[in-house]
């Protein structure tokens, strides 16, 4: 028997493939799949990827993705990718995509912690003002960092690096601003005060970042810090896009993760030209 002619079409896609999908395509028009364990998640995953491990998935799990989007789903090693690749092509979902390389030796970027990190930030049913209000206050908590940053730090490449780091964000606000449906500027003294100096990506300062890069004496190290938080930033946005209720809250956070990979893409060049002039 030709067991290719018995199960439905599953197409194969390595690392290289699914980065241009996800750069060439809007946050919230796929969907990203980790069907790996909720420890294995926690250690590491890909940002933006939302997690239905295998289990879940095969017992009613497909109910939490729409099968009318393209679909791309990872493992750790590519077998139960594979599996429930097949498994969701055989329920009707329309594009499904399996990544065929080992996750553990994935060359993007990678972060950790649960699924549900940070999704406290805001409720279910959170509104427009409120969900606007909270993305201001961690772009305006990451410009104050990197803002302290160059004003503690007396080298003039370093300074200027967080000088270029800040403006980027208000790049970002600007961009935010836009969106506000004319909403004023919010006042976010009290939101950065009560939520302990947050900033984009939720509560980084877990990581305590002030302390370790200033006292840096590589640049790559400031971009490799500020990819990070983009990163971090990103997922986030993508999971409580994922959470939100309100549909204008739930497009406010996939146009804010679009505007961070974007970022990140940039951050990127900008660490590899670095590196290429340090070869």
């Amino acid at each position: 028997m030709k067991w290719n002619s018995v199960f439905s079409p599953v197409k194969v896609i390595n690392e290289q493939q699914t980065k241009e999908f996800m750069d060439s395509n809007a946050t919230g028009s796929y969907q990203l799949v980790d069907v790996r364990t909720p420890e294995e998640y926690r250690e590491h995953h890909l940002p933006g990827s939302k997690l239905v491990p295998l289990n879940s998935l095969m017992q009613g799990g497909e109910a939490e993705l729409d099968p009318e989007l393209p679909t791309i789903v990872y493992c750790r090693s590519g077998g139960r990718s594979r599996a429930a690749a097949q498994f969701l092509s055989d329920r009707g979902f329309k594009e499904v995509y399996d990544i065929s390389s080992n996750i553990s030796s994935w060359l993007g970027i990678r972060l950790d912690g649960e699924y549900s990190y940070d999704l406290n930030l805001i409720r279910n049913d959170v509104q427009f003002g409120d969900a606007f209000s909270l993305a201001y206050a961690m772009e305006e908590g990451l410009q104050r960092f990197y803002n302290e940053l160059e004003e503690t730090e007396e080298r003039e490449e370093f300074k200027a690096t967080y000088r270029k780091l800040a403006g980027f964000e208000d790049l970002h606000k600007e961009q935010l601003l836009s969106k506000s449906n004319d909403k004023p500027v919010p006042d976010v003294t009290e939101l950065l005060a009560t939520q302990d100096a947050v900033v984009e990506g939720g509560e980084v300062n877990r990581l305590s970042p002030f302390q370790v890069i200033r006292h840096t004496r590589k640049i790559e190290d400031i971009y490799s810090l500020a990819l990070a938080i983009e990163a971090q930033s990103f997922d986030l946005y993508v999971r409580l896009a994922d959470k939100a209720e309100n549909e204008e809250s739930r497009k406010l956070f996939l146009h804010l993760a679009d505007e961070e990979r974007t970022h990140m893409n940039y951050i990127t060049d900008e660490l590899s030209g670095y590196v290429g002039q340090m070869a």
